[in-house]
């Protein structure tokens, strides 16, 4: 079976095809609820937020490219794969600002969409820190801190600390293919991922095999 790639928006959809005949992942809709909402929160076309040094170390330090548009939130990743290791000194000032009472946190209005994807890219790579970001980003709201992103980084904080997950978006190798690790309540995971504002869970999967 060969993989094939195709690139629609900024979602990579992968096809595979083989002899016997072609498989193939369905596109994710770009009219579809869950990739619009994603799609105007994502944007920076406004250039609205407020600290601007703030923000492009952010991006410098998790590898973020703001001239792009930001990936549309898919709602899956493998839990085993590698994180990138963040620069110390923005890691120290996140936590710095997490322990600082009144302190300004890099929402969405401080540092963009694009600042506040960034910090949880070095969330993903620092565990210390990870329960701290999680906590803003859901004090902050949806309207501050995307959703889909929230959703994602609760279900990593819950299988590092031994609990189910409730979005599914932690993938594991088994017998090598992808599967979800053990999710709170299964029968109603679409339903959770639908209120953050991701894409069905098989869909999403279809992304990764």
């Amino acid at each position: 079976m060969i993989p094939r790639q195709a690139v629609i928006g900024s979602l990579v959809v992968v096809f595979l095809s083989s002899a016997a005949g072609a498989q193939r992942c369905a596109a994710p809709d770009t009219t579809a609820e869950w990739f619009t909402r994603q799609r105007a929160w994502l944007s920076d076309a406004k250039r609205d937020w407020s600290d601007d040094a703030f923000r492009n170390a952010l991006l410098a330090s998790a590898g973020v490219d703001a001239s792009r548009p930001l990936a549309v939130e898919l709602g899956v990743q493998n839990e085993g794969s590698p994180r990138t290791v963040a620069d110390t000194l923005i890691v120290a000032r996140l936590r710095s600002l997490a322990a600082t009472r009144g302190s300004k946190w890099p929402v969405r209005d401080v540092v963009g969409a694009a600042g506040v994807r960034s910090v949880w890219v070095i969330a993903q790579g620092d565990t210390a820190l990870q329960r701290t970001v999680l906590h803003r980003m859901m004090e902050s709201g949806p309207d501050e801190a995307l959703a889909a992103d929230v959703a994602v980084l609760e279900d990593r904080v819950r299988m590092q600390s031994g609990r189910k997950q409730l979005y599914g978006s932690q993938l594991r190798d088994v017998g090598g293919h992808l599967v979800p690790a053990p999710i709170e309540d299964s029968a109603h995971v679409d339903m959770r991922r639908d209120a953050a504002g991701l894409p069905p869970l098989r869909l999403a999967m279809c992304t990764m095999r």
